[in-house]
């Protein structure tokens, strides 16, 4: 039992301690805001302690009624009254406001962080997660976020203000009527405390559950085409509807602790209200106070119990933001790639592997790569081939720097990978992939995407090099034509060429085809081959196929089989040695 409660501390402790700091971690992105925030601080206070001269001024506007018949001194009260409702009003809009403004700008800057970071972060991060999950951390978690720094903290700081205000004068009112409400101040701020907790974590559960609710639209959304052509509507909409009754299943549940902490708070504080009350109505039978002194505390008693009641809600909404945090704390701190955009510019022309050896992170017992060793010289045409998941792509990717090897080295122009910056890389490097993925705007827009200072003239030019120039000038609006989400306003072929027309326009001297003529009919294929004849001129390329028919003049092919490179040489010499080479020939050109 000793051992189990000791555990139990410790795990209390090491919630405490997470909650600090993901409290430190929100409360940094105002540090620029600090004297803004201390000025508003500032002017809350006496605007709050406005608020508490009321149930004064009430009282004492009753014992002059119940005293005097005359009335002297009401109209006094009541233009102090004015005064300080006009203050109160005044600096309350200025607060808001000061705070709604600044915290828009805290989260903007919160926002702007997390986009920057995710895009940032290492291939092999983002590969491990849903594109959905990273949209609800940018999307649901910041908005729980702002609005509980938008309304949530300032309200908790102006209910402190009062509980401990009330809680002063009550004293110095009557200690005999204070001593109830006293004793259960600490039961209730202890229920807080332990409840709070649990909020927080189911509040985590919460937030990750509909991240799984938005990785399902994402996902189905981007696949609809996939999704009617199956037949797997029902499917889709079944997978969404059960991660939507979790995710309301642990919502209800935090809406259920927080109502039955709210609701005995009411019931405690009210109830000892009502207690006060009888006995208050005795001491004023007795002559031991007035009925202004009893209204007053009782009005003060009500703060107390308002504030209570309003901090297990607020705490409660402080809580989910926390766990709202966590998952935004945890992209923040991934480590992101270092691009290098400062470096100078360097041409790189040939790449060569040496023993390189590549896993995925969360797979590494799981070679995708072993032991590949290979040239690509200055000028050359190179072709990898295999079947899939022989690895063709990956050396690809490696190629680019977009994943690291396991082991072994890559030299570009002989500098090692490791001296050069990912920019000085990648800006060599073009790329035209067998799944084209076009943004949601414009056919310049998409066009430009390799090279964003480029004239309109050499936009067009690239275009016209691509064979698109026809299609795009059909389109009454031009280059302004948007080609929709992915691009699915255009056919297979207009996005593989406004892919070509892009790496044209990139210019780059080292260019890598993955499958780029495949899936097409015989006349758009001519076209895009042509297109790529042009793009291929003098520069090094890498050709990844499975149509051996594609790279049968290639200056060298690469034969991959199960992560290793098993054949290389020129298409005769392939076919003399008969080996794997030769047998997929057969089997293409023969059948």
């Amino acid at each position: 039992m000793a051992k189990r409660r000791t555990e139990s501390d410790a795990a209390a402790r090491v919630d405490s301690a997470t909650a600090k700091r993901q409290l430190r971690f929100l409360l940094s992105y105002y540090r620029p805001y600090a004297g803004v925030m201390i000025a508003c601080l500032l002017v809350m206070l006496p605007s709050s302690g406005i608020t508490l001269l009321f149930p004064r001024l009430t009282g004492d506007l009753i014992d002059r009624i119940t005293k005097t018949s005359s009335g002297n001194g009401l109209y006094e009260i009541g233009g102090i009254f004015l005064g300080l409702l006009t203050v109160q009003a005044i600096t309350g809009y200025i607060v808001n406001t000061t705070m709604a403004r600044t915290t828009e700008r805290v989260i903007a800057a919160l926002r702007q962080d997390l986009f920057e970071r995710i895009v940032l972060l290492p291939m092999h991060v983002l590969g491990a997660r849903r594109v959905g999950e990273l949209s609800s951390r940018l999307s649901s978690d910041l908005t729980q976020i702002q609005e509980t720094f938008s309304f949530s903290m300032l309200q908790l700081l102006r209910q402190g203000i009062f509980l401990v205000g009330s809680v002063v004068i009550i004293v110095g009112t009557s200690l005999q009527l204070t001593v109830p409400i006293l004793l259960g101040t600490p039961v209730i701020v202890g229920l807080a405390v332990l409840i709070g907790r649990r909020i927080r974590a189911l509040s985590t559960q919460t937030q990750d559950a509909l991240a799984k609710t938005s990785t399902i639209v994402e996902e189905t959304l981007q696949s609809v085409a996939s999704v009617k052509s199956f037949v797997q509507e029902r499917y889709e909409i079944d997978r969404y509807s059960k991660a939507l009754a979790e995710n309301v299943r642990l919502a209800i549940r935090g809406a259920r602790l927080r109502s039955g902490f709210v609701t005995f708070i009411i019931f405690t504080m009210f109830g000892g209200i009502a207690a006060v009350i009888l006995y208050g109505a005795n001491l004023v039978a007795s002559g031991a106070i007035t009925m202004g002194q009893l209204l007053s505390f009782l009005m003060y008693a009500m703060f107390v119990g308002g504030a209570l009641g309003s901090f297990a809600e607020l705490i409660g909404q402080v809580q989910k933001t926390l766990g709202s945090s966590v998952r935004i704390r945890e992209l923040l701190v991934e480590p992101t790639e270092t691009l290098g955009l400062e470096a100078p510019h360097v041409t790189l022309r040939s790449v060569s592997f040496s023993h390189v050896r590549f896993a995925y992170p969360e797979r590494p017992e799981t070679p995708v790569l072993d032991d590949i060793t290979l040239t690509i010289n200055a000028g050359e045409r190179i072709a990898f081939v295999g079947e899939s998941g022989a690895g063709k792509s990956t050396t690809a990717s490696l190629i680019q720097r977009l994943y690291l090897p396991t082991s072994g080295t890559i030299l570009y122009d002989g500098h090692d990978a490791d001296t050069l910056t990912l920019a000085q890389i990648r800006r060599n490097i073009g790329v035209v992939p067998q799944d084209i993925v076009l943004f949601g705007g414009t056919i310049e827009q998409n066009i430009r995407y390799g090279r964003q200072d480029a004239t309109m003239d050499e936009v067009r030019e690239a275009a016209r090099a691509a064979n698109a120039l026809e299609f795009i000038e059909r389109f009454p609006e031009s280059f302004g034509a948007l080609v929709g989400e992915r691009g699915v306003k255009l056919s297979g072929g207009q996005r593989q060429r406004i892919a070509i027309a892009r790496a044209l326009l990139k210019n780059p001297p080292i260019l890598i085809l993955d499958e780029a003529t495949s899936s097409l009919d015989a006349e758009t294929e001519h076209l895009i081959q042509d297109a790529l004849e042009r793009l291929m001129q003098q520069r090094t390329t890498v050709i990844i196929a499975h149509r051996l028919s594609t790279v049968r003049s290639c200056d060298r092919i690469y034969v991959f089989e199960q992560g290793r490179i098993v054949e290389h040489g020129t298409h005769e010499a392939l076919l003399r040695a008969e080996g794997l080479y030769r047998r997929w020939c057969d089997l293409q050109f023969i059948s």
